[in-house]
């Protein structure tokens, strides 16, 4: 059978997607790029947003401190009886506490030199420096101040006058800790650039690493897929030789090499399916995976018979296929061609993983208990895999025989899940006892 070509002028992603020539439809790839890009901006916007937040709680707090302060002061100043000396004190140390650096300055903007402590709040103080410079350094810390926050003017009321009157000028800045954390977004920023790049090349390696890894181990899976079928042409040719004067033999031989042609055949259909959406039809997977079965023991059979498939050292084993099955037909939606080579692919890994000169693989096919799905395990005698090397061997590349290029096994999954919505997973295994995979597909 001959791969159909398209007849539409449409073309199918890595999916099985299918998509339009013409169409400017990203990539999954550049998708998953650009959705880790959206998601970093997005907590980066988050967490910025929240900093801005927390500094504007943390300012409106500092001025009702500054605020109760010059409240306090005007209150003192204004009163026609003898103020009360321990409110304004109470005030004046809860302003002091609050680490909000505070100069009061007089009502011609001047500050106190010979009162330091007394008007100067949570302001650096050099006991070095004369009168001068610290009336210069007093009057840069106020300068200082005021480019961030204008003073507060304290008013005295001249009931003389009937006007308001300025007594003092009260400067003020951030504390301490709202200095840290107004400074906080722009490091926030910084790392959420670096995060977002160190994601963003961190992905392009791991996808050009397992693109590369597909494509060469596509490349050897074609040149094995192809081995196993001219392995046994070759051998096939030999007993033909052999059986030159026994026409019945020839005629049995010639009808062998006819399923080896064919298999080359299905093996160019099967390459041809990758990447299109699959003909899903009704199939007897009984009958399917016997077939598969029946295959491999007939190319057994040519490794013993000729010692001529030297290319295949798993099939010259000693090792018995069972099927299994409480049922004779069971019908379900696949498209058969890339189901045989699921099969195929689990028995080969299961041959692979018997390390000995004899063993034994068993297939069971059985309907789940409410008859929702049905199961089809491959449970093998070999040497098993560890517990934290059973999401591992999925992984296209991943391999751990000499001659293994990590794809089989990435190949059935994809095909299963992708194309048939069905599961494929480790079921159970335990070093040096053997291994079950198991398929889950909906009836």
């Amino acid at each position: 059978m001959a791969p159909i070509a398209e007849s539409k002028p449409e073309r199918e992603n890595r999916l099985g997607r299918t998509v339009s020539v013409g169409s400017a439809r990203l990539p999954r790839s550049a998708n998953i790029k650009l959705a880790l890009l959206m998601a970093s901006v997005l907590m980066v916007l988050g967490t910025l947003y929240y900093a801005h937040s927390l500094v504007e709680q943390l300012r409106q707090r500092e001025y009702r401190v500054v605020k109760l302060f010059s409240d306090a002061v005007k209150y003192y100043n204004n009163s026609e009886e003898t103020p009360d000396d321990s409110l304004y004190r109470m005030i004046t140390h809860y302003a002091m506490t609050s680490d909000v650096p505070v100069i009061l300055a007089d009502r011609h903007d001047h500050p106190s030199v010979r009162h330091f402590s007394e008007t100067n709040w949570n302001v650096p103080y050099d006991s070095t420096l004369d009168s001068a410079r610290q009336f210069a350094f007093l009057k840069e810390q106020m300068r200082e101040m005021d480019r961030a926050y204008p003073p507060v003017v304290i008013y005295f009321r001249d009931s003389a006058e009937h006007r308001d009157r300025v007594i003092d000028y009260l400067h003020y800045g951030n504390s301490l800790v709202l200095s840290k954390i107004e400074s906080l977004p722009y490091v926030q920023l910084l790392l959420g650039l670096v995060v977002v790049a160190i994601g963003y090349l961190t992905f392009s390696y791991l996808k050009r690493s397992e693109q590369s890894n597909i494509w060469v181990g596509m490349a050897k899976e074609t040149a094995h897929q192809l081995g196993t079928p001219l392995s046994s042409l070759l051998g096939w040719a030999e007993m033909l030789r052999l059986s030159a004067s026994e026409p019945d033999e020839v005629k049995k031989i010639a009808e062998e090499i006819d399923r080896d042609i064919e298999r080359l055949n299905r093996i160019t259909v099967r390459f041809s399916k990758i990447g299109s959406v699959p003909d899903l039809k009704p199939q007897n997977i009984v009958q399917v995976v016997a077939e598969v079965m029946s295959y491999f023991e007939g190319r057994n059979m040519v490794a013993h018979a000729a010692g001529m498939i030297a290319k295949a050292p798993p099939l010259r084993k000693n090792i018995k296929l069972e099927l299994v099955t409480d049922e004779d037909e069971i019908l379900i939606k696949i498209n058969r061609e890339l189901f045989e080579w699921v099969i195929e692919n689990l028995i080969k890994n299961a041959y692979e993983a018997i390390e000995g000169a004899e063993g034994a693989i068993q297939v069971n096919i059985n309907h789940a208990p409410r008859r929702e799905a049905v199961f089809i395990d491959v449970a093998d005698t070999g040497k098993g895999i560890t517990l934290r090397k059973k999401n591992d061997v999925f992984r296209p590349g991943y391999s751990t025989k000499k001659r293994g290029w990590g794809l089989g096994l990435s190949l059935a999954r994809r095909i299963i899940q992708e194309y048939h919505h069905g599961k494929l997973f480790v079921k159970e295994s335990q070093p040096g006892k053997g291994t079950t995979f198991r398929i889950r597909l909906r009836t």
